[in-house]
């Protein structure tokens, strides 16, 4: 539940996910720069739910959920669990071994093979961990678990064998 206060907490975001909740955001407000920073930490938080039309959707069940653990999700590999803190990434390793360990983690959790996904939805889903998503999306390239297409537009996980 503090984690969801401390979301909100911020007056510009609070702002935001009235709007959403009420149902009082025209598409084009929420695709402005401002909306999407603030729209990133909303999502990731679980506050709202980006609906395959596009569309937002404020869920007040959030409310009512029972908090879980503090630190990482249980599917996280204790190896890298010190990464996590209250369900988010805090950092980005470092080590290029530990690096590509956390990614493969992530590219296995966030995305399903065989579907292509927009740079928004890849953004989405790796807003759900952490902030920098630019540099996320931009390690799984590099390390070749996300496969761009030449023009940009989309973005397929690539099977890596293990």
């Amino acid at each position: 539940m503090d984690q969801l206060l401390a979301v909100l907490a911020d007056p510009e975001r609070l702002r935001l996910y009235a709007r959403i909740v009420l149902d009082d955001l025209p598409p084009r407000e929420a695709d402005s720069a401002v909306a999407r920073r603030h729209l990133g930490r909303l999502l990731a938080a679980g506050l709202v739910e980006r609906l395959p039309d596009g569309s937002l959707r404020a869920d007040p069940a959030v409310f009512r959920r029972v908090p879980g653990p503090v630190d990482a999700h249980p599917t996280v590999p204790r190896r890298l669990a010190g990464f996590f803190a209250h369900g988010r990434l805090t950092a980005i390793p470092v080590r290029p071994v530990v690096r590509h360990e956390l990614l493969v983690h992530l590219t296995d959790t966030l995305f399903d093979t065989g579907r292509s996904y927009s740079e928004r939805e890849v953004n989405d889903a790796f807003g759900t961990v952490h902030d920098d998503t630019a540099a996320l999306r931009r390690h799984c390239v590099c390390d070749g678990l996300l496969e761009r297409d030449q023009d940009g537009s989309s973005y397929r996980r690539v099977l890596v064998d293990a």
